[in-house]
């Protein structure tokens, strides 16, 4: 069940004109408060009631690297489903709930049904259903009250944290728009980071990111990337989300 397997460490995703820039006389941009950058970081997430999205995606570890293409649907705070394809030919399906993982293996005609919870604790993920949504979407996924803003070159830099988490937001200068995130879980000894490039604009003048390049660096799984180049992206539109399973198949869990 490889390709389930690379899906689940999903959970663990043209420069403006120089004007429009606010900067200082060394060339740094102008501070801003935390208050304001929140905002923006707020208002650039992607608001969707569904996702339906194409992308070659890229995996590599300590063992190697794979390359495969998905078909990713969403269905907001409900569902996420995922088929996996290799030369044409679907490999595996993935169907999760806040509460479930359902995953086909079509190669050899075996599946498994597992609480989410217990996958979290399995793989070590950092995130949950809702982080794993916000992670496809290209939104944050993580806020805390205990917030610092400041000023990195040609970025604003927000950080959040708590007990147990730190979170990095680098915003451009010109769009507000979020580059990269990076959030330690010291107390789990993992860490995540996100970079964020190839703005296109969706319906309602949204802005969403076709390509993603995650890095997992976990004392469990040691050092894992993923890249995604989405192909084809719209939003609002009722997806299918059919996931049989056929009588023949052998449950392994």
């Amino acid at each position: 069940m490889k390709y389930a397997t690379i899906f689940l460490f999903l959970t663990i995703l043209a420069a403006p004109a120089c004007k429009s820039l606010r900067r200082t006389a060394s060339g740094e941009l102008k501070p801003k408060s935390e208050k304001v950058l929140m905002k923006h970081l707020i208002d650039n997430q992607v608001k969707a009631d569904w996702l339906g999205a194409r992308a070659k995606v890229a995996y590599s570890d300590e063992y190697g690297r794979e390359t495969f293409t998905t078909v990713i649907r969403i269905r907001k705070d409900s569902a996420i489903w995922v088929v996996f394809k290799k030369f044409s030919l679907e490999g595996a399906r993935a169907l999760i709930t806040p509460d479930s993982v359902y995953i086909l293996d079509r190669l050899n005609r075996e599946y498994s049904v597992k609480p989410f919870a217990a996958v979290q604790r399995e793989y070590n993920l950092p995130v949950g259903f809702q982080g794993l949504q916000a992670l496809l979407l290209g939104n944050p996924v993580f806020f805390s009250s205990q917030t610092e803003a400041g000023v990195d070159s040609n970025y604003y830099v927000l950080t959040q944290k708590n007990d147990h988490l730190l979170a990095k937001y680098r915003l451009d200068g010109a769009k507000m728009l979020l580059r990269e995130f990076f959030v330690d879980d010291f107390r789990n000894q993992r860490n995540m980071s996100v970079v964020s490039t190839n703005y296109q604009t969706l319906e309602g003048k949204q802005n969403f990111s076709y390509f993603r390049s995650l890095n997992l660096n976990s004392s469990g799984l040691g050092k894992m990337n993923v890249e995604i180049e989405f192909t084809k992206v719209e939003i609002n539109i009722p997806q299918n989300l059919d996931f049989e399973i056929p009588d023949r198949y052998e449950r392994v869990d």
